[in-house]
């Protein structure tokens, strides 16, 4: 175990500000040792030296200034007719989810998105982020048949950017709603709204992300399943989140997305039971966690001797989920084996 002398966090104002400490390299908070049974904490009072029921740790709320703001779901006006001039999206640290209150009434067409034709009017936000990370936008909710797509910082429809993703969106989930997700390295978006076969009206895009990790990404199976896999490198991505878990390696990232019909079900993954002979952390960040959980992150150390052992809570509906795999020093990498199991 190590001493954390800092964890130097400005939060994120999307731009995802990069996150540093002048003195204490890539970590990710301070190391605990209990494990699933140590005592509930307090949803409406998390504090940072709370653990879960089931040996999780969870970012806090009285975190002396980690992130710029938080709160419940901000919401963004408008966005802009034109795509060179989009709405900005502002996100904080603490609550990675915001709802933009998009209308394409009056507006013109700009932008040919891929994944449709005959288009209507459009409207744009832009965004920027300086870390590896999860994006996701949806209409569910809308009446109107919308179509969703992701752009260049220059205005061109971007192609995917890892395998089950959707950066152009049009009819998802048995539903005229839209629902995009992708992976994005640093750097300068925009998202797109228009209507198929002419359609518009108003809507709430319902916009939210999570931090990558900086190794392999990949979708993760809505059934009970084995992921193996190895991580590798000598820095990690997933920084700065809460002040529990010291896990200063490379990580593995499995995301998922989910559509307006799905229950609520329990997620449990583990590294216990061999083929893991490193000591690693296990996280989670479910956006639609927060603000009741603070930044949406949750994580696991020595859950079962060194491995980890994390199980959370997947709300009902639509949105984003990223499970991380992450070692607790920075030479904590190498074969792993982690099996997921839902609830029911």
């Amino acid at each position: 175990m190590r001493f954390v002398r800092c964890l130097g966090v400005r939060g994120l104002a999307f731009s995802l500000v990069a996150f540093a400490c002048a003195s204490c390299g890539s970590v990710k908070g301070a190391a605990r040792d209990e494990g699933p049974d140590a005592s509930e904490l307090d949803r409406a009072a998390v504090d940072a030296s709370d653990t879960d029921s089931d040996g999780a740790t969870s970012a806090s709320t009285t975190d002396g200034g980690m992130f710029d703001s938080g709160g419940d779901a901000s919401v963004a006006g408008a966005g802009n007719d034109h795509c060179g001039a989009a709405t900005s999206i502002l996100l904080s640290g603490l609550n990675p989810r915001v709802d933009l209150m998009a209308s394409t009434i009056g507006a013109t067409h700009d932008v040919d998105a891929a994944c449709s034709t005959d288009q209507a009017p459009d409207v744009f936000y832009k965004f920027a982020v300086s870390k590896r990370v999860f994006v996701y936008a949806d209409t569910f909710g809308a009446s109107w048949d919308t179509v969703l797509f992701l752009l260049s910082d220059a205005c061109v429809p971007i192609t995917t950017t890892t395998p089950g993703d959707a950066v152009c969106s049009d009819n998802s989930c048995g539903t005229q709603q839209s629902r995009v997700v992708a992976l994005l390295e640093p750097g300068s978006y925009r998202l797109g709204l228009t209507g198929r076969g002419g359609a518009q009206g108003a809507a709430t895009i319902h916009f939210e992300w999570a931090l990558a990790g900086s190794g392999t990404a990949a979708q993760l199976p809505a059934v009970n399943s084995v992921q193996v896999g190895t991580t590798v490198g000598s820095a990690g991505n997933i920084d700065g989140l809460s002040s529990e878990c010291l896990a200063a390696a490379s990580e593995n990232s499995y995301w998922w997305a989910r559509c307006p019909s799905d229950p609520a079900r329990s997620i449990t993954a583990s590294t216990c039971g061999g083929g893991t002979t490193w000591e690693s952390v296990i996280e989670a960040q479910i956006p639609k966690s927060a603000p009741g959980l603070p930044s949406a992150y949750r994580c696991n150390l020595n859950g079962c001797g060194l491995q980890g052992l994390l199980t959370t809570t997947i709300p009902a509906g639509a949105g984003l989920g990223v499970l991380s795999i992450d070692g607790q020093a920075g030479n904590d990498i190498g074969p792993y084996t982690m099996t997921v199991t839902y609830t029911p």
